[in-house]
């Protein structure tokens, strides 16, 4: 198998790690993608990035009022 941040995967497709990352595992090593995409045009002054790993994205939030999103005008 292939070890990700101390904890053991078997060889062949990883839908999700505890990392938010798709990963092929083989004798051979491994690859890895995100599964996120960061945000970086939004209003900074106003608004925050918050990690949400329950859906392997990023949040971006009032900064004053975390209830409220953002809008995100491009992620990479």
């Amino acid at each position: 198998g292939c070890m990700i941040n101390g904890k053991l995967y078997p060889f062949g497709r990883i839908e999700r790690t505890e990392d938010c990352y798709i990963c092929s595992c083989s004798e051979g090593g491994m690859d890895c993608c995100s599964l996120f995409h960061t945000p970086v045009r939004y209003d900074k002054k106003k608004c925050k990035v918050v990690f949400n790993k329950k859906r392997c994205d990023y949040d971006v939030v009032q900064k004053d009022d975390p209830s409220k999103e953002c809008f995100v005008y491009s992620r990479v």
